[in-house]
């Protein structure tokens, strides 16, 4: 199917000129016979340019090659402008500062064509600005917006921010809301359901219709700036009837602007709790815990607390473990025993009751977190400080480069903003996720920072058993209710509507509640009437079965008092990194690990965040917050006696105190770092819950309790200083582009110890031992960034591309070996970071120690059918993994490519297949848990070892005070378009490691291309 849709978009774009006329393409027609032409689209302009305007050179009958040049006109002003390229069948112009005129010519062989062009400032209209804005954009159409007034900015902001990305902002304001049905019809509505359930309050309200309730003056001010600037956007595109974005494309309805509705506040503060909930929750992991301990923990029928040792780990696979505020560099530590005994052994018999209830919840909650951050997908941030004192250049150093689903267009939108009010400390130059205004990583005037996830605890999962409703207080008449503390308590209903498009326009938006819209429409999702929350927990996630069994669950995003937008303003405006401390004590949902520079040398660390205190959760309890929990009143959050579910959010009695988070400042080692992993060491003896004078509970497994990437950036920071005293800026940038498998370290001395077997095993090993001479390193061993290009020839590159590629292939046969049956008899998938982790505890026990049962091969029904040691399936998975490689590339390891199979490949939102917005593939380096993450799925088979997920900024400050610097990557264009026509190609950069020097403040004056205006009306 996907091959008919391609011919067709090819035949399609044929008549848009994005083929050669006459050429021979399957379905294309007939050969032309015309003579050979040249033309340029668009070939006349009715008037001046004002923004970059891409140029399509359309030949007929004719291959040769497409150059472009660019010449003078008449009376220019402000210089010709400038060309994204010389050549190819589509060229971006970017008009220059000022007025002008000039000649744009396309040549191909004998063949010309011209087009005139003439340029002048834009002006744009938008409500409300104090004064007129200045946007001007650099050449890699990244726009720097100069204001009177901070309002005025981010009024600008939200106008570009719309005209560039519009469908993501669309997209995801409609997720957020549970109105995805609204754009896509029948297929939207099961999530819907899902998303209006997950942002309900406790008390039943949209959790963005409360915090709108909440904000103060300032941030409302702002928010609102930028809500009129994105409808100033969205009115012109309606008076003008423009053509939507391309992605508009995909959806199985045409809609016009006029479809579009209005953006509102609650947009914003909608989508940013749907990336706070991408980045935090562990709904996922918490109810796949359960589903786990049903079959194997104490109790259950298949009772094995060795493989409950061995899957649900919360320490580090590794001896070697660097910690963000270990005082020194990483120590080597013994791994750690498991910490599951017969104590609670209850655990099982109390989740058995809900075996039904909670492996729905399992699937559903999987299946969301797939949708939303996509498997082996789920870590990969970084980020690091260097203080002043071991800089080479005697300033502070921030580097960031956050992990998320590579998007095409990309999910950040870069943008400076200067305010001239001094007061507004406003001097911005970052980046930000489309629909938010400010900027969620980058520097302001005097403070850099960067973000990554930290992994806090913020969620439980609780098991709610209802009441036959005649015992419940309303009796027959009223809301349903559970038993809480030895009592009845009711339920809180919550009504919904479901609209659902099934035609183009307004008029196409039906009520699926309708009995007459169900019977004309009989695919509509049966939707229940009214939603569930357990006023003291949550939204009611899993609705009770005929026994009274549900689920339910508490989130901090569910806090009404929380003021997020108002830190990162705080941020974005610190004058030091003290300043920036304050602001984000402010900062409340999705948890992130905030490293900060300021330009007078100082570092710090704050992950600052709502943590539930659980007093409940302390060494030896039976009640363990990483599996589900009763929902009788024995496992609340807070203090007993204190109100932590009162409606209007709960007091600061119920969260861990800032005193006890992890935090630091100008350490004397001169740096701190992240990378998802546990920050203070509370994970190495492989129990998370504390003893007397330890730090209350944070959580289980961190976001990334591998700690290989944050090891591996610790001891990249060591090796420069010992190096020559300092780092420098070429050392942030190996730092953030290495990709040296410490994975492919922890399973040498195993491999390493392998007895002797057949042939293909010694040379498997020979292979692998030749790239540990090489550092286990994982370069593409492709010459450019296309899999199908020419090989590298050095030896060294050949023989780690081997080494690399064999390793992964590995890898996932042994994954697949060991896990797959005992995984299938609990109902789970394979979770990548949780099957490294138990591999190597359990190839450090002996044979037959508790937990080696994992090795054996068992049926569908939990018995074993072939007895086997971990270091046998280790020895097969790699025989298994060379005959795989070599029976399709040979037995010649200098052909065996990493950069073949190994790629990347950028998607639209809605992964569907839109011509021209699925750029590539593109071969790159790196692998499963690198620190320029590029990690395959490990759950998959064959020798497809693509990847989907990466840096969606690459983000470096030098904060000097008279010079700074800011270096930026970006995985994809600025604006909404075909990457055939998108302009600069900032993915090309970003897919080779390319960095460009982002203007900051005033620099813009020496290197805008063009600019534009914006007043009030």
């Amino acid at each position: 199917m996907r091959s008919l849709i391609v011919a067709t978009a090819c035949c399609l774009g044929w008549c848009l000129g994005w083929c050669f006329v006459g050429a021979s393409l399957p379905g294309c027609g007939e050969t032309d016979n015309r003579a050979p032409s040249l033309t340029i689209t668009p070939s006349a302009l009715t008037g001046p340019i004002s923004e970059p305007t891409v140029f399509t050179a359309v030949l007929v009958n004719s291959s040769d090659p497409v150059t472009w040049t660019l010449t003078d006109g008449m009376a220019a002003s402000g210089g010709r402008g400038a060309l994204s390229g010389t050549t190819g069948l589509h060229v971006t112009y970017a008009p220059p500062l000022g007025t002008a005129m000039a000649t744009l010519t396309a040549t191909a062989g004998s063949l010309t064509a011209t087009v005139q062009i003439s340029s002048a400032p834009p002006t744009k209209t938008i409500p409300g600005l104090t004064a007129p804005v200045t946007v001007q954009y650099d050449a890699q159409d990244v726009p720097h917006i100069q204001c009177a007034q901070a309002v005025d900015c981010v009024a600008a902001q939200g106008y570009l921010q719309a005209r560039d990305r519009l469908f993501p902002m669309d997209f995801l304001r409609h997720v957020a809301r549970g109105k995805v049905a609204e754009m896509i019809g029948v297929a939207g509505m099961s999530q819907d359901l899902q998303f209006r359930t997950l942002f309900l309050t406790r008390d039943g309200k949209r959790i963005e219709d409360e915090l709108i309730k909440g904000i103060d003056p300032v941030t409302k001010g702002l928010l609102n700036a930028f809500v009129i600037g994105v409808n100033a956007y969205l009115a012109e595109l309606r008076t003008s009837h423009g053509a939507l974005p391309g992605e508009y494309a995909q959806l199985p309805f045409p809609l016009t602007p006029a479809d579009i509705a209005d953006w509102t506040p609650q947009d914003t503060l909608a989508l940013a709790r749907l990336q706070q909930f991408q980045l935090s929750e562990s709904l996922t992991a918490e109810s796949a815990n359960g589903t786990f301990a049903q079959t194997y923990g104490p109790g259950a029928p298949h009772e094995d607390l060795g493989k409950m040792n061995a899957w649900i780990r919360a320490a580090s696979p590794t001896t070697e473990r660097g910690h963000t505020l270990s005082a020194t560099a990483s120590q080597l530590a013994a791994i750690a025993p498991g910490n599951v005994r017969r104590r609670g052994g209850d655990l099982a018999p109390r989740l058995s009751g809900w075996r039904d209830a909670l492996r729905a919840t399992a699937d559903t909650a999987a299946e969301l977190h797939d949708r939303l951050r996509p498997a082996d997908a789920s870590v990969g941030s970084n980020n690091w400080v260097v203080a002043a004192a071991k800089s080479t250049a005697h300033v502070a150093m921030v580097a960031n480069d956050p992990h998320l689903s590579l998007q095409y267009p990309p999910l950040f939108h870069l943008a400076t903003m200067k305010s001239a009010n001094a007061a507004d400390h406003l001097d911005l130059t970052g980046g930000s996720f489309p629909g938010i205004p400010g900027a969620l990583v980058g520097r302001g005037e005097h403070v850099g920072w960067g973000v990554t996830v930290v992994g806090y605890d913020v969620t439980d999962v609780y098991l709610e058993q209802f009441l036959p409703q005649a015992s419940c207080p309303g009796g027959a008449a009223g809301p349903p209710c559970v038993l809480f503390k030895g009592a009845p308590v009711s339920t809180v209903p919550v009504p919904q509507t479901f609209l659902v498009r099934v035609a183009a326009g307004a008029a196409g938006l039906v009520n699926a509640g309708d009995p007459a819209v169900r019977a004309a429409n009989p695919g509509l999702l049966a939707v229940p009437p009214f939603l569930l929350v357990v006023p003291h927990h949550g939204p009611v996630i899993q609705a009770p079965g005929a026994d009274g069994k549900g689920v339910s669950f508490r989130w901090t995003g569910h806090e009404p008092n929380t003021r997020d937008l108002k830190a990162f303003y705080g941020l974005n405006t610190a004058t030091d990194v003290n300043t920036a401390i304050t602001a984000l004590k402010d900062y409340a949902t999705g948890a992130q690990n905030f490293v900060l520079a300021d330009d007078q040398g100082h570092i710090a660390y704050d992950p600052h965040a709502l943590v539930p205190l659980r007093p409940w959760a302390v060494k030896d309890s039976p009640l363990k917050p990483w599996f589900p929990l009763p929902g009788d009143g024995s496992a609340e959050w807070g203090p007993p006696g204190t109100n932590c579910a009162a409606p209007g959010g709960a007091p600061a009695a119920c969260w861990i105190p800032d005193d006890q988070l992890p935090q630091g400042k100008d350490p004397a080692k001169g740096y701190f770092f992240t990378a998802n992993a546990d920050p203070l060491g509370v994970s190495d003896d492989n129990d998370p819950l504390p003893g007397a004078s330890e730090p209350p509970y944070m959580s289980y497994d961190w976001d990334d309790s591998s700690g290989f990437r944050a090891t591996r950036i610790e001891q990249m920071i060591e090796a420069a200083i010992r190096a020559h005293g300092s780092v420098s800026l070429a050392d942030m940038e190996a730092i953030q582009a290495d990709h040296v498998s410490r994975p492919g370290m922890a399973f040498d001395p195993i491999i390493a110890a392998l007895p002797a077997g057949p042939p293909e095993l010694a040379t498997a090993k020979a292979i692998l031992a030749q790239w540990k001479a090489r550092g286990w390193d994982c370069p593409s061993a492709v010459v450019g960034t296309d899999p199908k290009g020419p090989a590298a020839t050095d030896a060294a590159v050949l023989q780690s591309s081997a080494g690399c590629f064999l390793f992964h292939a590995f890898l996932r046969t042994l994954v697949s070996n060991v896990f797959t049956d005992d995984l299938k008899v609990a109902g789970q998938g394979i979770n990548a970071l949780a099957a490294v982790k138990a591999l190597l505890f359990l190839l450090g026990l002996p044979d037959g120690a508790p937990g080696t049962s994992f090795c054996n091969d068992v049926d569908s029904k939990g018995v074993t059918v072939a007895s086997k040691t971990c270091g046998a399936q280790v020895a097969a998975a790699l025989v298994q993994a060379y005959g795989t490689i070599a029976a399709q590339l040979g037995t010649d390891p200098n052909k065996w490519i990493w950069g073949r199979v190994h790629t990347i490949q950028p998607v639209s939102l809605l992964q569907l297949v839109t011509v021209g917005y699925e750029p590539g593939p593109y071969a790159r380096p790196g692998g499963a848990f690198t620190v320029d993450v590029g990690s395959p799925s490990l759950s998959s088979s064959g020798l497809a070892f693509g990847y989907n997920s990466g840096g969606n900024v690459r983000h470096i400050s030098l904060m000097d005070p008279t010079s700074p610097k800011v270096r930026m990557q970006l995985p994809g264009p600025e604006r909404d378009g075909p990457s055939a026509s998108s302009g600069p190609d900032l993915l090309g950069q970003w897919v080779k490691n390319s960095y460009f020097d982002y203007a900051h403040s005033d620099q813009i004056k020496g290197v805008a291309v063009s600019i534009q205006t914006f007043k009030a009306p």
